[in-house]
Parts: structure tokens; sequence; C-alpha cells
């Protein structure tokens, strides 16, 4: 039992994980001086018939408010013991405090709870000589081979055949087609310029085989269970188009901005170059956040992973395909987005206590470094403006982010690495 003040007091009678509640007792004294307090703030603000404005007489607001009253103590109680128990505990509320079981009489003696969810406390174990295997993996004449395909696949048109051709496997049909149920045609039946892979799966049925070996404006008909349902379709071939890969000439070169195959190759090569050391990079720091979370297990405040949980979910809205993204539901991602939202927290728990035992952190001269890298990336003056202001109204957030990423180098720097081909 702490005392706050000379009149109240305070005790912990629950700790959860990152939750602790407290049990605070305010005298009768102090409860009166509270009052007092409270009604002569009520006073500025409320009026009544006859009396202006900060001229309403306190016994009054006491008898005609009482509500607002009672609010305003407890908001002063809260507040007055939860900065003792910062003080003595040194302990810091990551969100707002819940006040409950209240036991409050005018001018008596008053009890709450206060509920805090704090950061976690742990001593962080297990970072240095974290055993990693980097996986290289050499690109070779083959790799090249397949993505100079790949490029060549993505270069790809169609053209129009000849007019007298008629369809084949290879081909691209452009069609109409309307559906028809007991002869009558289809609610919503009507389809205009429609392509069809001839190589590929079609999702009707029998749509293949109805317009391979037709011309450039025939029709065709046929019938087919689609839906549950017997179905008469009825197509209109507009036109048929061959796919052209394009060789790797001297206008493909041009394109790609090379004088020659043997520079194309080595362009290509540097790229998948780049591409797996990305990925090997990612490989490592996965298997160090695995290492760290499997030897550091540490509770994490609910408050602040349910809001983690909301950015994430509103990071997925933006780059959901779906065409009316407020229509996605939360509850339907939580089970998905919980463990990422859990395991980003308990990294940045990590990466922050291991820095405060390291002593490694960041000043202006680190800012204007990562300032002069993102400036670098820019092109017109509006941008750079625009990133200066960033940088100066969310220097904390910056700063705590160059901590991390010198943390997470200074853990890597002591892991004991071994090469391993992929």
């Amino acid at each position: 039992m702490f005392n706050i003040g000379s009149n109240k007091s305070y005790k912990k009678v629950k700790e959860d994980n990152c939750v602790v509640v407290y049990e605070v007792n305010v005298d009768e004294k102090t409860t009166g001086e509270m009052e007092n307090n409270a009604t002569l703030k009520l006073q500025s603000v409320v009026s009544l018939p006859g009396f202006r404005v900060g001229k309403v007489p306190p016994g009054m607001i006491k008898q005609q408010f009482p509500s607002m009253v009672k609010d305003e103590v407890l908001d002063l109680a809260a507040k007055s013991a939860v900065n003792e128990i910062i003080e003595n505990e040194k302990t810091y509320p990551v969100v707002a405090p819940v006040i409950g079981k209240i036991n409050y009489e005018p001018s008596r003696k008053i009890s709450f709870e206060l509920k805090l969810e704090v950061n976690p406390r742990f001593e962080p174990k297990k970072y240095e000589k974290i055993q990693v295997t980097r996986k290289t993996h050499k690109v070779s004449e083959e790799d090249i081979d397949k993505r100079l395909k790949l490029i060549r696949e993505y270069n790809a048109y169609l053209k129009s055949v000849d007019e007298n051709a008629v369809v084949a496997g290879n081909h691209y049909v452009i069609v109409d087609y309307e559906i028809y149920e007991n002869g009558v045609k289809s609610e919503n039946g009507d389809f205009k310029g429609e392509i069809i892979d001839m190589s590929s799966p079609q999702t009707i049925a029998g749509m293949s085989d109805a317009v391979l070996g037709a011309k450039k404006g025939e029709e065709k008909e046929f019938e087919t269970e689609f839906d549950g349902k017997k179905m008469k379709f009825k197509v209109k071939i507009n036109e048929i188009k061959e796919k052209i890969v394009p060789e790797i000439d001297e206008n493909f070169l041009k394109q790609s901005g090379a004088k020659s195959m043997e520079e194309l190759r080595t362009q290509v090569r540097k790229l998948l170059e780049l591409q797996e050391t990305e990925k090997t990079e990612k490989d490592v720091i996965r298997q160090i956040e695995d290492s760290l979370i499997k030897d550091n297990r540490i509770p994490l405040p609910p408050t602040v992973v349910n809001e983690e949980i909301k950015e994430l979910f509103e990071i997925f809205k933006k780059k959901s395909n779906a065409e009316n993204p407020e229509t996605l539901s939360l509850e339907n991602y939580l089970n998905t987005l919980r463990p990422v939202a859990e395991r980003n927290l308990t990294i940045t728990y990590l990466l922050h206590n291991i820095a405060k035992k390291e002593n490694i952190n960041a000043g202006d001269e680190d800012l204007s470094k990562e300032l002069d890298k993102v400036i670098r990336a820019l092109k017109s003056e509006d941008e750079i403006k625009k990133a200066r202001e960033i940088f100066e109204t969310r220097k904390d957030y910056i700063m705590a982010s160059i901590v991390e990423n010198k943390t997470f180098e200074f853990i890597k720097s002591k892991a004991e690495m071994k090469e391993q081909a992929a």
C-alpha cells in the first residue's frame, strides 16, 4: 500500500500480463476538496435561469448537476492516482486508464478500481550469436533464359489472322453470344466482345468445341448445362487472333535499353542477382525474428494489439481488389491478422528493449542522413518539400524506426552466419 499525498491510497489488486488493476481510495477530506475544484470548473461553463455563466452559486451547481460534479471528481481522482502510480511504480499506461467498481457518495469517501494497460516488462534474452543460415543461389545461364522467355511473353500481343483462316487450338477468338432457356433469351444473357483463349479450359463447357474450325463472321449454336440448367448458346465469331511472342531482335534490344544480346543478358543477370540478394536478406531477417520470438515470449497490451490489427486491416483494404473495400468486415480477417499484429509488436518491443540495454540511440545526424537518402530518390521540389515536412512532423516516429533498424543491424552483426547453396 502506497500513500498518495496524505489522504489517498491505492493498492494493486490484480495483474494479468500487461493489464494491472489498482484499488484507489480517497478520504472524506480530499473528496470535499475535489468536489470544490470540480464545482469551480463547472461554474465557468454552466448556467441557470437568473444567473449568467460563471455566476451560478457552487451549492446550486452541486444540487442541479450532481452527475457532472461526480464525473469531474472521478476524473480528478483518477488523474491524481495515475500520476502517483507512474511515479511510484515506474509504469506507464499505453492507453487511457479505465475506471470501474465505483463507490461514490457526495462529500464521503470514494473508492474505485483503475485498470491500466502497460508496456511489457522483460529482460531480452538470447539476441547474440543467433544461428542463421544464409541461403544463396548462383544465377545460371538457364535462369537468364527463363527470365528472357518471361520478358518476351510479357511483351506478346494479339494479331489478326488471315481472313480465310479458321479457329485453331492456339487462337484467341473474340465472340458475341446469347443464352437461351426454353427458347427464350435469358435475362442479362447477352454478352459482347468476350475473348476465348482456345488453349485454356473454358468456363462454359462446349464453347471451344463449338467455335473450333469456324471462320470469322460465322455463327454457331450449341447446348450445354449451365448453372444446373439446360441452356442453348448462339455464338458469333467476330475476330480470330494469334498470340505473337516477339523475338529478341534489334528493336527488342532497343526497347530494353541494351545494345547487344550480351548486354541484355548482363542486365537480366544483375536483376536476378539483386532479387536473389533481397530474397536472401528477407530470409535472414525472418530467421532472426523467429529466433528472437522463440526465446522471448512476452505479453502484449490487448488494446495495442487491437489497434495494430485495425491498422493492418486498413492497409489490406487499400491493397485489396474488392470492388467495394468498405464492405469488407474486420471480423472475417481477425484470425489472419492477429498473428501478424502480435508478431510485429513483439519484434518492436524486443528491439526497443535491446536498444535500451545496449545503449543504441539515434540523433539529429542519423535523421539528417535518412532524410538525405529519401531526397535523393525524389525528383520534384514539391516532393522534397513534402518529405521535409513529414520528417519534421513525424520526427519521433522516424527516430524510433532508425533506432529499430540500427538495433536489428547490431543483432545481425552478432549472429553466427553460415552459407548454404539454395
